[in-house]
């Protein structure tokens, strides 16, 4: 006779597998289509079509009804390219009445002075100056201007100031932006237009972003072939050899993760606004509004779902009552200020993002970029994450190529029958066709962010690691790609794990700890 309790068992077994296949076949749909969404966003906005104009372009018209924009530009310490990268805010396709440059800096002594002054007088016809904070400490590397425990906040807050124009344009100092973003960016809010598409609906574009990108610049310094013995880190033999690969190929990888796997959910995200979702690069948006944002705060009172607690509210309440401009300082409390910053404008003014087509360049020079270094970088935002957006973080895993591949073959295999032959949980031949897939198009968007970065502006007006003839990812070969793209794709899970199970963040050589109400306190 047959156990009957062992059919019971086995009943109950086959069930709950179908019913997991199914929850996760529907994860797996989403996945794909939020994805490929992104994918889609990005051959249909940031494609290079040669001596074709953008839709956005033919709308942009004349420069009569342009607005004045204040260029804020936070500075500390000589990044890579800075001449070039910071040069890019003067050479902008807009009227030079209509615009300011303001470079943000703390300590009166900081090194990237005397590049900004050479491009003071290089650019005289511009209005440009720089703003030193107030009683500079270099102790404590603080000043009159501390308002928190974000130093870039800090730094930006007398450039919200002193700022002539209501429109700030927010712009890292170590990335590149081609002359046409500016105009496109006014346009894109004026409009209230994304990606050159009209928005409906009750929300509005009230903050700008642009995609971020990141390019490795010295070719032999992301080679996998041997670094000649001139280099500053050649050693003999195959193990100083493989060293040297991984204390620079840190940079192949943040250059990867950005135009890979970042940039489709960032895009498809901005597409689709059913959230907030800003990398702090390049930003531009009303001072006005974020000021009216924060003032609402505090009248929302509990019923906000990110500002709530009596601090926030009182803070809040206190730079805000100090007059126009002050609201920025609000967001020195928090890590990820670029973020927090646009949930403000999401629920207090229901303002949207919106994007234009362009992306900005944060070139890389390999120096202090091993495989740990970012390693720790990404564990370090996905804590920040983590507080702001736990049940999205939570799921992040889900997104990557390896594991949604695994959960989908699962659910494929128990929904459709490739499993039934010996209970089969896993159908190879499946699974090489999604990563076949994933690694295809990821190639594909690579290569089309690259191209429209090299051709995003005059030939004139490139800077010279942007040279096509020469830039490193536009020489590499598919085997040099395709480790970079598998080293990404293999640290995402462990990343992950690391930032789950950590609380402390260390940021710019300082250890911090992410309170529940999403503040930021040094340790």
């Amino acid at each position: 006779m047959v156990n009957s309790e062992a059919i019971d068992s086995a009943s109950s077994v086959s069930t709950a597998r179908y019913l997991l296949a199914c929850v996760l076949f529907v994860t797996y749909l989403v996945i794909l289509g939020v994805a490929y969404n992104g994918v889609w966003q990005i051959m249909l906005n940031f494609r290079y079509s040669k001596g074709k104009k953008t839709r956005q372009e033919r709308e942009i018209g004349m420069n009569e009804s342009l607005e004045g924009v204040s260029i804020i530009r936070p500075l500390k310490g000589i990044d890579p390219e800075m001449s070039s990268c910071l040069e890019s805010s003067f050479v902008q396709d807009y009227p030079s009445d209509r615009f300011e440059i303001l470079f943000c800096v703390d300590d009166p002594n900081d090194t990237c002075i005397p590049i900004v002054e050479s491009l003071l007088k290089k650019h005289s016809h511009i209005s440009a100056r720089i703003l030193v904070s107030q009683n500079y400490n270099e102790v404590s590397r603080t000043s009159d201007e501390h308002f928190g425990p974000n130093p870039k906040v800090n730094n930006l807050a007398k450039g919200f100031l002193a700022a002539k124009y209501d429109i700030v344009w927010v712009m890292d100092s170590n990335v590149w932006a081609s002359s046409r973003v500016l105009k496109r960016s006014v346009r894109c809010m004026q409009q209230n237009i994304d990606n050159g598409r009209p928005v409906h609906g009750k929300r509005s574009v009230k903050l700008v972003h642009h995609a971020p990108m990141a390019i490795s610049v010295a070719d032999t310094e992301y080679s996998l072939s041997p670094i000649s013995s001139g280099s500053n880190f050649a050693s003999s033999g195959s193990n100083g050899h493989h060293k040297r690969i991984l204390k620079k190929f840190g940079a192949k990888l943040d250059e990867m993760f950005l135009l890979t796997s970042h940039a489709k959910f960032y895009t498809s995200f901005n597409n689709l606004s059913v959230a907030p979702c800003v990398n702090g690069k390049s930003n531009l948006y009303r001072r006005s509004d974020l000021d009216h944002a924060v003032s609402q705060i505090p009248k929302r009172g509990h019923s906000s779902a990110f500002f709530n607690s009596p601090e926030v509210l009182k803070d809040a309440f206190h730079f805000t009552s100090l007059g126009p401009g002050h609201a920025i300082k609000f967001f020195s409390r928090y890590i990820g200020e670029d973020n927090m910053i646009a949930i403000c404008l999401w629920e207090n003014v229901l303002g949207r993002t919106g994007m234009t087509g362009d992306v900005v360049v944060q070139p890389l020079s390999g120096e202090d970029n091993s495989v740990n270094d970012y390693f720790e970088r990404r564990t370090r935002w996905l804590r920040v994450r983590k507080y702001m957006v736990l049940a999205a973080t939570l799921l992040e895993p889900a997104t990557e190529s390896i594991l949604s591949g695994i959960y989908g073959n699962f659910a494929i295999t128990t929904l459709f029958g490739l499993g039934a032959k010996d209970n089969q949980y896993f159908y190879w031949p499946l699974f090489l066709i999604h990563m076949s897939i994933w690694i295809t198009t990821d190639y594909i968007q690579y290569y089309v962010l690259i191209d429209s970065a090299v051709h995003s502006d005059k030939l004139e007006l490139l800077p010279a690691w942007m040279d096509s003839k020469s830039l490193p990812p536009l020489k590499r070969s598919f085997f040099d790609w395709s480790l970079a793209w598998l080293g990404r794709e293999l640290l995402a899970l462990p990343i992950w794990v690391a930032a789950i199970v950590g609380h402390e963040i260390d940021w710019r050589g300082r250890p911090f700890r992410i309170k529940q109400d999403l503040t930021a306190e040094e340790l």
